[in-house]
């Protein structure tokens, strides 16, 4: 899939990447290179490399940027920051995980006609490789992304990146998404999910329109804490920027989306930070349970969908398929609880007869807990709802609630609802949650030129850079 360009933007992008970190300075180098990678390269292509398995677009992209973090740490603003307890406990479990995956999956599935192959130690190996890349910008976030002004810096990149990406996102409203045809050669999704309420919603260079409209969520949230903090002449422009973003997140004719930014705008803007900081730990504890509860029974899944359906026919009876897919995905993966299905779509249901697979995986929680088991949908999403949970719980005690971070909790909130129902699961994601939880291990009144405080993990030593 794709034409030569898009594999050739795969291969030059640790160029580029080795040139962003010769030429802006290290948190800005590491930010634009991950943000940048995501936005621009080509979905879907991978390349293929001897003994490895395929790489694609994040994949290149987070290894590209973990050489330039390590080659150029003598130059970071802070030492890197040991890793606490509990992100040393869910790492070790997404490590080891893929290994009981093998051991209680090595017999083939026979299912009339169709035939799905035991898992080998080969298939550790990968599922192990590409839960490593998964978490590389998690812990660049965590080593140098750890201060109240790093926090900052990123989501006035977001704000930034949104407001540039959001030109080819109205031309692709206006001509249809055609930038990925034109440029690489192929169309990442189905044509008909792209036209939505009579128009078309963009996809540029990323997987689905469901992305392009989260990743302008982000922008929005990011843009609404800058007006709040702005001040002067800063402050008009900046709520311009809010505005236009907005009507730019409309035109994405995403529907959760638009919810999260109508929702969540006013409450970056009228509500306080410390009531701020208790609505994102809440609604990320109840998805960190999202899971149990379904599986004890507890999500009113009739009514929700009843309610979704009044205000919305369409996407409620979307809502309700996906509710009954994820039952069925639930009581199959129930068999294999502790450590999951694996790879082979061993975790699907599929029909004997025609040997057609039955079953949809939309939502990131249910890939995790039908593929790897709750071992790996709690080791990953321990990590990114613990992210949370650690700065409201580090905020409660020490009574200080930085606006920033506090917007970043919010942001991170957004995505993992929207992990429900969808897979919008990105290094985006990945390198806020990293963030968080090293600015609750640092302290979150900590900025990259404040001393370490005291009673925090030790930072790592630092070396001389490889290069230069």
């Amino acid at each position: 899939m794709g034409n030569t360009l898009s594999t050739l933007a795969l291969l030059v992008w640790p160029v580029v990447v080795a040139l962003l970190f010769s030429r802006l300075d290290y948190r800005r180098a590491a930010i634009w290179s991950l943000v940048a990678g995501y936005l621009l390269l080509p979905p879907v292509v991978t390349v293929k490399a001897p003994i490895l398995p395929g790489l694609g677009k994040d994949h290149i992209n987070v290894m590209a940027a973990l050489v330039g973090v390590v080659v150029m740490r003598a130059t970071a603003p802070m030492p890197w920051l040991r890793m606490e307890g509990w992100i040393k406990l869910l790492l070790a479990i997404a490590v080891i995980t893929p290994f009981i995956t093998v051991a209680t999956n090595g017999a083939p599935i026979v299912e009339g006609v169709s035939f799905r192959p035991g898992l080998s130690m080969i298939d550790a190996l990968y599922a192990l490789f590409y839960t490593l890349l998964d978490l590389v910008p998690f812990l660049i976030g965590y080593m140098i992304l750890s201060s109240t002004d790093s926090v900052r810096l990123y989501m006035r990149t977001l704000v930034l990146a949104t407001l540039a990406y959001s030109l080819p996102m109205l031309l692709e409203v206006r001509l249809s998404p055609q930038l990925n045809v034109w440029i690489y050669g192929f169309f990442a999704h189905d044509f008909s999910q792209s036209m939505r309420y009579g128009g078309f919603r963009p996809m540029v260079f990323l997987e689905h329109g469901l992305w392009v409209a989260l990743f302008t969520v982000t922008g929005v949230l990011s843009a609404a804490v800058a007006y709040k903090e702005a001040d002067g002449p800063r402050r008009l422009r900046a709520m311009w920027v809010l505005l236009y973003l907005l009507v730019v997140l409309v035109m994405c004719k995403s529907a959760a989306s638009l919810m999260y930014g109508v929702m969540l705008v006013p409450v970056i803007l009228m509500m306080g930070v410390r009531w701020q900081m208790r609505l994102a730990g809440i609604v990320t504890t109840l998805v960190l349970l999202y899971p149990f509860a379904m599986w004890a029974g507890l999500v009113p899944v009739t009514a929700i969908s009843d309610y979704i359906i009044g205000l919305d026919a369409e996407r409620g009876q979307s809502l309700l398929f996906r509710f009954e897919n994820e039952l069925v995905l639930l009581e199959r993966a129930s068999q294999k609880f502790l450590a999951g299905w694996g790879s082979w779509n061993r975790h699907h249901v599929v029909d004997p007869f025609d040997g057609r697979i039955r079953t949809i995986t939309d939502g990131q929680w249910i890939i995790y807990v039908s593929t790897g088991g709750f071992l790996t949908y709690i080791a990953m999403f321990g990590l990114l709802c613990g992210s949370v949970i650690r700065v409201w719980r580090h905020t409660v005690v020490t009574g200080h609630f930085d606006r920033w971070t506090v917007g970043m909790t919010l942001i991170v909130a957004a995505n993992l609802v929207d992990l429900i129902p969808n897979a919008t699961l990105t290094p985006v994601t990945w390198l806020a949650a990293g963030a968080l939880a090293g600015l609750a291990a640092r302290g979150v009144t900590v900025d990259a030129a404040a001393p370490q405080p005291a009673g925090r993990p030790a930072p790592m030593a630092t070396f001389r850079p490889i290069i230069g």
